[in-house]
């Protein structure tokens, strides 16, 4: 049996990643970098599509709805009237909220593994990562251009961490690094960015 499907994209909100044109190509498709819903009118700003759907269908456009990262894709079964994937956000019936806190002098632990000297070469565009378990004595170098690769790298690959707070450490110091290459600004390790010079 047919069902009819009503699908409703923000495009402004779409970040490229191509997981809807993935799970359902004849439907969605590449534009400009973003994704495109096939056959759309707009309503508000929203590209609009109705389907007459069969059950390959149906199972395709909403794992499509279902995968996008940043909730763009809104699909509803226009026989029951019923919202199959939303795109608002909601809370939990037992959700609160939560002010961070943290006392860096009272709560700060070391990792047992060791640490990490991060450093940027600006004439390399690389971030540099000196790993040591004695103060200042490197065991090892990690050497990448991008934070994730050198993360990854060092949690899964070396295995060098062994708490998951100094893996967080770790990530904002790296972005800091790259923040630092790209826009030509001069890093220090825990000191925030500032211009060179």
């Amino acid at each position: 049996m047919m069902k009819k499907l009503r699908v409703e994209y923000n495009h402004e909100k779409c970040i490229g990643t191509k997981t809807c044109i993935a799970a359902a190509p004849r439907y969605f498709e590449l534009k400009g970098g973003k994704a495109h819903l096939v056959g759309n009118y707009k309503q508000e700003g929203i590209q609009v599509s109705d389907y007459e759907a069969d059950e390959t269908a149906y199972n395709e456009i909403v794992e499509a709805g279902a995968s996008c990262p940043v909730n763009a894709i809104k699909v509803k079964d226009m026989n029951s009237g019923k919202v199959l994937v939303g795109t608002e956000i909601t809370t939990a019936p037992d959700y609160r909220e939560v002010t961070a806190q943290y006392d860096d002098m009272k709560e700060f632990a070391l990792d047992p593994n060791g640490y990490f000297l991060i450093r940027v070469n600006h004439a390399t565009k690389e971030i540099e990562v000196g790993f040591c378990k004695e103060r200042n004595h490197v065991l090892v170098k990690i050497t990448g251009k991008k934070p994730i690769d050198i993360y990854q790298t060092i949690i899964n690959k070396e295995k060098l961490i062994s708490r998951i707070d100094h893996g967080a450490y770790l990530g904002r110091e790296l972005q800091k690094a790259y923040m630092a290459l790209q826009h030509g600004l001069e890093y220090v390790q825990d000191d925030e960015l500032k211009a060179k010079g």
